[in-house]
């Protein structure tokens, strides 16, 4: 079995994927109460500032409305990139694990000494993981890298990152 710096086993494909699809729980759990406050406040908004008097097609006005979903949608992003971004980064600093990653028995640590990341590693990984998730079904790359990587099974945002993710002894 292949080994990172330090000698811990390398955490395989399967255990990470296990891990990101718990961490993804995590953050719905954690960004549905705001995200359903900013949805029902973005209806009573729409339903109180729209004028009820038509254009002179008869129409109601569609400005005001365009606005205000522009920022619902804003709204929706910002709790959910500040959140993911708070869970990623503290979580991993703290243990090197996020929720997931501690269920799945596995950690990230710095790939040149096996010691833990610092906070620029953990910014690094989440800036990296963001970019290329602006990239649709181009950013699966980013996931699926680990499984032709040699000799540290790493991501793409690992490597930018340098760290690995290993195995916890039980």
């Amino acid at each position: 079995m292949p080994s990172a710096p330090g000698g811990a086993p390398l955490a395989d494909f399967g255990q990470r994927l296990a891990a990101y699809l718990l961490d993804g729980l995590v953050i719905a759990a954690v960004t549905l109460i705001p995200i359903m406050g900013v949805v029902f406040g973005t209806i009573a908004l729409v339903f109180a500032t729209i004028p009820q008097t038509p254009d002179r097609q008869g129409q109601p006005p569609v400005a005001p409305f365009l606005l205000i979903m522009l920022g619902y949608l804003v709204g929706i992003f910002l709790i959910t990139f500040l959140a993911q971004y708070f869970y990623t980064v503290t979580y991993q600093l703290r243990r090197g694990q996020t929720v997931g990653k501690r269920v799945m028995k596995i950690k990230i640590v710095n790939v040149a000494d096996g010691s833990p990341m610092d906070l620029r590693a953990a910014r690094k990984r989440y800036a990296a993981t963001a970019v290329l998730g602006l990239l649709g079904p181009a950013s699966y790359l980013d996931g699926l890298w680990q499984l032709w990587d040699q000799p540290y099974k790493q991501c793409l945002h690992d490597k930018y990152a340098q760290t690995v993710v290993v195995r916890v002894p039980a």
